[in-house]
């Protein structure tokens, strides 16, 4: 199903094509790809996919293709989205600017409505190494003008919907366990981590290929909580949620990789890179 038509759901054949990206198929591959013998297996390869697109074919995802998106899913009955972006033109949303204001609170009504219809959802924490709560600066919006307009941004100013209540934000590390130097960060901010680091899994025609961002982190994440929803039908997002972060496994702070951005902050139970820890699938079908 297609939501880049304005923001209404296009269910005509094809409306989904095409499309100029391999982001969604590398995505969709980790949370689900079959365990066929074949190239690489999903976290949950038994659950059943449906894609709702929401990225323009120039790469944008404009707030009404996200609401739609949101509404879709919580219309058609689905457990678990993923969020492998942030809403466009702008990386953070103001509360002190009326239009930016309006948006948060459009995206943000459409997340409760679909929490209240028994949806769940992963969000990445982005790619700009900055810890959400120390961060002043927004250099790289609106993207899709002829060039950026370097902005002062403070604590009002989120980066959705990855900040927003009602979405598990999730952070990237390496196979070392380290943070992922691109990964974004924040006390209280992240829930979980997961690989977001030269991740293998699909990409169209057949193939395989290795892609690295909290993009591919945040999938790790909606496959755990699809086996979480497959092994106990009965947990509301909210006791998934509090399951998720229950069942992570605690992890110290530790130096980011090539100790690029903001250094971690807290405790092992609960700190700015790892949330509440690193996710763990076997604790969440247990």
């Amino acid at each position: 199903m297609n939501c880049t038509t304005g923001g209404r759901p296009d269910q005509t054949a094809g409306g989904w094509y095409p499309t100029t990206s391999d982001h969604g198929t590398h995505v969709a591959g980790t949370i689900a790809a079959a365990r066929n013998g074949t190239g690489i297996v999903g976290v949950a390869p038994n659950v059943r996919l449906a894609a709702v697109k929401v990225v323009n074919d120039a790469g944008f995802i404009y707030p009404e293709y996200a609401i739609c998106g949101f509404m879709w899913a919580a219309q058609r009955g689905m457990d678990v989205t993923n969020n492998s972006y942030y809403i466009d033109p702008f990386e953070f949303w103001c509360d002190d600017q009326p239009d930016q204001a309006a948006v948060r609170e459009s995206v943000a009504r459409a997340v409760n409505w679909s929490v209240k219809r028994g949806v769940v959802s992963s969000a990445a924490a982005g790619n700009s190494s900055v810890d959400f709560t120390l961060n002043t600066k927004d250099d790289g919006s609106p993207n899709d003008a002829p060039a950026p307009i370097d902005r002062t941004i403070n604590q009002g100013c989120k980066d959705i919907p990855a900040q927003l209540p009602g979405v598990v934000t999730v952070s990237s590390i390496m196979k070392t366990g380290q943070l992922s130097y691109f990964s974004n960060r924040g006390l209280g901010e992240i829930d979980v981590a997961a690989p977001g680091s030269s991740i293998l899994s699909t990409i169209p025609n057949g193939k395989y290929g290795l892609k690295s961002g909290t993009s591919m982190a945040s999938p790790h994440v909606a496959g755990v909580l699809a086996l979480m929803k497959s092994a106990h039908p009965e947990l509301t997002p909210a006791q998934m949620e509090a399951k998720l972060r229950a069942d992570a496994t605690p992890t110290p702070c530790s130096a980011p990789q090539a100790n690029i951005g903001p250094a971690c902050v807290g405790t092992t139970e609960l700190n700015s890179f790892y949330g509440y820890g690193i996710v763990n699938a076997l604790k969440a079908v247990q």
